[in-house]
């Protein structure tokens, strides 16, 4: 590692965007093969919400390193950006692939895949997701996944379209597992919906549906008051190279 990464990584941890895309591109200057850099070139490129630029030094990235799975989750997230579902769900794939127990790679595979409407394999995505929520709820401790997550609030151009986009899916979820017949997983879907959007949840049909399901089968009503939800895990920790990255807190 050169000295133009290591300071774009302490501009990076401490949310300097803009210093730490001129770092990394001093970095890639000296090392064009430098696979991390590309990929932290990338990824504080969509912090910034710069979806072109951060794909193009993503794909640069995976080119280098294709068993990177944060650099195919960033690059999920800047197709995302430009609303190319089909082929952020491409990159989710394999972030996936590459990290099964990451919860949030799985719910935003399942975003992608409901705005591409393949709402049978974007089903299958939250369900999985909301497992890996429930098992960290219940105190499981799955492995922390290695990448270095673009969360809504960082995102100036799409944060607020993205948190209200996730409780419309997790609501969408419940909605499926109600009419399903399973209410314990709807009731936890909802839940993680009223977390996101508490306003959306209320006004939803989730509640009158559950209720008239409730008085037809002739049981009491469960109880949909939402319970708060542990933090995902993350926190961070000395960079690595390559696929190994330190966490955002």
């Amino acid at each position: 590692m050169t000295q133009r990464f290591d300071l774009g990584v302490h501009y990076f941890l401490r949310q300097e965007y803009a210093e730490a895309i001129r770092a990394f591109r001093e970095a890639i200057r000296e090392n064009p093969s430098d696979g991390s850099a590309w990929s932290y070139l990338g990824i504080s490129l969509a912090h910034l919400g710069r979806a072109s630029e951060a794909e193009s030094a993503l794909a640069r990235a995976i080119a280098l390193a294709p068993q990177n799975p944060e650099a195919w989750f960033h690059l999920g997230v800047a197709r995302s950006l430009r609303e190319e579902w089909g082929e952020a769900a491409t990159a989710y794939r394999h972030a996936v692939a590459l990290s099964p127990d990451d919860m949030v790679a799985w719910h935003r595979l399942g975003v992608a895949l409901a705005e591409s409407g393949e709402e049978v394999a974007a089903a299958a995505a939250f369900e999985r997701a909301l497992v890996l929520s429930r098992e960290v709820g219940s105190g499981g401790e799955p492995s922390p996944p290695p990448t270095a997550r673009v969360r809504d609030d960082h995102i100036v151009e799409a944060g607020e379209r993205e948190g209200t986009r996730e409780a419309k899916s997790w609501l969408d979820l419940a909605l499926s597992l109600l009419s399903l017949g399973d209410e314990e997983e709807a009731v936890a879907a909802y839940e993680r919906a009223y977390t996101l959007d508490p306003e959306r949840a209320q006004h939803s049909l989730f509640r009158p549906m559950l209720r008239l399901l409730t008085a037809v089968q002739g049981g009491p009503e469960p109880d949909v008051s939402p319970r708060p939800l542990p933090p995902a895990p993350g926190g961070p920790e000395r960079p690595r190279p390559d696929n190994r990255r330190p966490e955002v807190g």
